[in-house]
């Protein structure tokens, strides 16, 4: 189950957002009244939405978004005043925030909503990919590392250190990365 982390000082901002979600999205909703109560919590604990409703307590409320969008997957959406609305737009637009005005409507919350949802549930969707070509990119310089080893120590060609690696991989049946590690530390390297 999502869920969302929702910002507001006043208790009746609180409150109609939160139904508004609740009205049209099965999610589990956390609120907190404080900018400085929010970024602890965005430390600790990963949201899929982080909605913080202009002004808060203790700021506008923007350095808050821009933390919760550099620092989590979650979608993120400030909602401020019509008479707000340009100046938070253009500070935060390019970092990925769904600048909400109060003036556009229920049904373009809606929208906003649903958007930030799925954009993080795409990324959390990457994240696995990403994690494993960053550890094809690992292998693939150990085994770098341990032909250039090869061919110094043993005066092979790249292609014959290419060949002993695959080969004693395939006859050990282990990853060329592990007898990559073996020749990393035969030679020290």
């Amino acid at each position: 189950m999502a869920q969302i982390l929702l910002v507001a000082s006043s208790p009746k901002a609180e409150t109609l957002f939160s139904s508004m979600i609740l009205e049209t999205h099965s999610v589990e909703i956390v609120c907190l009244h404080a900018a400085k109560e929010a970024w602890r919590t965005l430390q600790e604990q990963n949201y899929s939405l982080v909605l913080v409703l202009s002004p808060l307590s203790d700021g506008t409320g923007y350095d808050l978004a821009k933390m919760a969008a550099s620092n989590t997957a979650s979608g993120v959406i400030l909602v401020c005043r019509p008479e707000s609305y340009e100046e938070a737009s253009k500070r935060l637009h390019d970092m990925g925030i769904f600048v909400f005005s109060t003036a556009m409507g229920r049904k373009m919350f809606d929208i906003a909503v649903d958007m930030m949802l799925a954009v993080n549930q795409r990324i959390l969707n990457a994240v696995p990919q990403t994690e494993r070509l960053q550890q094809k990119m690992k292998d693939i310089r150990v085994v770098d590392k341990a032909k250039c080893l090869l061919i110094q120590y043993e005066h092979m060609t790249e292609e014959e250190a290419h060949y002993k690696i695959e080969k004693r991989a395939m006859n050990q049946r282990v990853s060329k990365r592990a007898v990559a590690e073996e020749i990393l530390k035969f030679y020290g390297g």
